[in-house]
């Protein structure tokens, strides 16, 4: 029941989809239930919405997590909102929005990175902050990883030894191909494109 939307304004926006609370007028028009604020840089990433949390990248190379129903960490009047947790990327997420499969959070920015979706494990700290369950490096990219049968896909723009193009796919269970501290992951195949994969 409720709408979430990132601006070029560096804001995460929570609305009620049914156009109730906090909605009047003719033409309607809706104030947000609540908003929180993504670093000092826009965002262009899609949030994400699983289990009761919204999360999504920003600009300023972090990706954040609410809680989705606008309680914890809230307050005020207009409600602003503050992360559950942080995880500091590589670098701006530019276009990539992340994806949330088998308690698992798969971002992008330059590498691919898998976090703790519940902020507990490589987590810590007050602002808690966390770091990668595992990563990949997988180059400049702006596509979206997906997450299907166990795998994790990625597109780039640039990798495969130069300037060429294409698809990576990984364990997303940061097993196979995987080793290391922190642990780094090698494709378990990849495919080359002839263009950009946005």
């Amino acid at each position: 029941g409720v709408l979430y939307a990132s601006g070029v304004d560096d804001k995460l926006y929570a609305y009620d989809a049914n156009g109730a609370t906090n909605c009047s007028g003719t033409p309607k028009t809706c104030s947000p239930l609540w908003t929180a604020t993504l670093g000092t840089t826009t965002s262009d990433s899609t949030p994400a919405v699983v289990g009761g949390v919204v999360y999504v990248g920003s600009n300023d190379s972090k990706l954040y997590a609410f809680d989705a129903n606008g309680n914890t960490n809230c307050s005020g009047a207009p409600k602003t909102c503050g992360p559950l947790w942080t995880a500091a990327t590589p670098n701006p997420f530019n276009f990539s929005s992340p994806a949330v499969a088998n308690g698992v959070v798969y971002a992008g920015s330059s590498d691919l990175e898998a976090f703790d979706a519940n902020g507990t494990t490589n987590c810590s700290g007050a602002p808690k902050t966390c770091t990668p369950l595992w990563a990949a490096n997988v180059g400049v990219m702006d596509s979206s990883p997906s997450v299907a049968n166990g795998l994790v896909f990625i597109g780039s723009f640039s990798n495969f030894g130069g300037q060429k193009f294409g698809v990576e796919a990984f364990d997303a269970t940061g097993t196979t191909d995987c080793s290391g501290i922190p642990k780094l992951c090698t494709p378990l195949w990849t495919g080359v494109t002839g263009s950009p994969v946005l």
